[in-house]
């Protein structure tokens, strides 16, 4: 006897984003608010589309965090896309204000947001920098490193509180911070030998994954990182 199953229906959700004004993080956000997901704006600077409702803050003000989840209240999505890739010249104040913004500005996200969001998902962005060594910049690959540890860690301490949390790890994407490489004919051509897929990541590229990850389809999964990255990190000879 075959078992029917009844069609899941797609929720309305309270979605709060980091970064969400510029690059990957605003086609996420436009594109969740096209779904008929209420979106909310975590960002230095606000975006051009004015039905998101938007806060400006650096996720290292942690102060100014605690009062923006006050007034957000209660949610149901916070995904952590907030990151920057260099500050400084200065090797030692670049290292610190990128593990600042990438690492302990996500977890004050999350910290923050944990009174608000019991029984539902976190989601982190994190990179295929934290899978593998890539030069001049430790500071980039030491924090999403610590992103994806992050992960797991609250993985196991939010499930008392019903939270799951996964994190994402994108490839190299045509916008946001790969965006300089992308029009850079040759590490756009040398990244591109290296990708199983023969192309380049998009933002929409990641829209289906975090769809899952947020919705009842993925109720059994926690402390998981996906890497979206055309088969670029698992590329032998």
């Amino acid at each position: 006897m075959v078992k029917s199953f009844k069609a899941t229906i797609k929720l309305k959700k309270k979605i709060v984003i980091t970064g969400h004004s510029r690059g990957i993080g605003k086609k996420l956000a436009d594109y969740f608010y096209n779904s008929g997901h209420e979106v909310i704006g975590i960002s230095r600077s606000k975006s051009n589309n004015i039905n998101i409702i938007q806060y400006k803050c650096d996720i290292t003000d942690n102060k100014k965090l605690i009062k923006i989840f006050k007034k957000i209240k209660k949610f149901d999505v916070l995904i952590n896309n907030s990151s920057i890739t260099k500050h400084s010249n200065n090797p030692s104040k670049n290292f610190e204000k990128i593990v600042q913004t990438n690492l302990i500005g996500t977890f004050n996200c999350c910290n923050n947001s944990l009174k608000y969001l019991r029984g539902g998902v976190i989601i982190n962005i994190s990179s295929i920098n934290s899978y593998l060594a890539f030069p001049n910049n430790p500071g980039y690959v030491s924090s999403k490193g610590g992103v994806k540890s992050l992960t797991r860690a609250l993985a196991l301490d939010y499930s008392k509180h019903k939270i799951r949390v996964n994190s994402v790890s994108p490839g190299y994407i045509n916008d946001g911070m790969s965006k300089e490489s992308f029009k850079n004919k040759t590490k756009n051509k040398k990244r591109l030998q290296r990708t199983i897929l023969k192309r380049w990541g998009t933002p929409e590229d990641l829209f289906g994954i975090l769809d899952y990850l947020f919705s009842e389809k993925s109720n059994y999964v926690t402390g998981q990182d996906f890497v979206i990255d055309g088969g670029w990190i698992i590329k032998g000879l």
